[in-house]
């Protein structure tokens, strides 16, 4: 099986909904075709559609995995967990802990996410 390695840059996470993540690159949304979890969403609080962004769904999965990332649930101050989300993310992206491996079309890629923000 063949093997590709993708690295792709991040300078920027942006939260504009609650429980949706976004990273970007100079100024635009990342839609690379191997970066999805998944194509939409499933969750009745996941209403958005875009395979770019992390949505509740996929950030309750990660949480299992990484106990500082968790989803805003009502009653949650919705800017402590903006602040809070965005420094845990851009923290798993620097120690290189979001890299992963997807097959794709019989293709290995190795998936890096690489910080390159201030």
């Amino acid at each position: 099986m063949q093997t590709k390695e993708i690295i792709i840059e991040v300078d920027k996470i942006t939260s504009g909904k609650v429980n949706i993540i976004s990273f970007t690159r100079k100024g635009k949304q990342i839609d690379h075709p191997v970066l999805p979890l998944k194509e939409k969403s499933d969750h009745p609080k996941s209403p958005y559609n875009y395979k770019h962004h992390l949505d509740y769904e996929d950030i309750q999965r990660i949480s299992t995995r990484f106990p500082g990332i968790y989803t805003c649930e009502s009653g949650d101050d919705k800017t402590i967990w903006n602040t809070h989300m965005l420094k845990e993310f851009k923290k798993l992206i620097c120690e290189n802990q979001l890299d992963r491996m997807v097959e794709k079309d019989g293709i290995t890629y190795e998936l890096k996410l690489v910080w390159v923000g201030e």
